[in-house]
């Protein structure tokens, strides 16, 4: 479970929280190596739709760096 908040009070002093922004960066041997380890692993159930969505991804972002 998570709480989202629109601001918050630091202070005595309200700030606007906006979301976090992460930018990662892999090289195409990290990638290389989440795709290889997903390929050989088992997933059941709930997982299935999550990970091959995410190998989607992995793979675009594989595919760009090769050009």
């Amino acid at each position: 479970m998570g709480f989202n908040t629109k601001n918050i009070v630091v202070g005595g002093q309200t700030k606007k929280s906006d979301p976090p922004t992460i930018n990662i960066e892999l090289t195409d041997k990290e990638l290389q190596f989440l795709l290889v380890t997903i390929k050989n692993g088992l997933f059941k159930g709930e997982y299935v739709e999550t990970c091959y969505n995410t190998t989607l991804k992995l793979q675009k972002k594989f595919q760009e760096l090769n050009k």
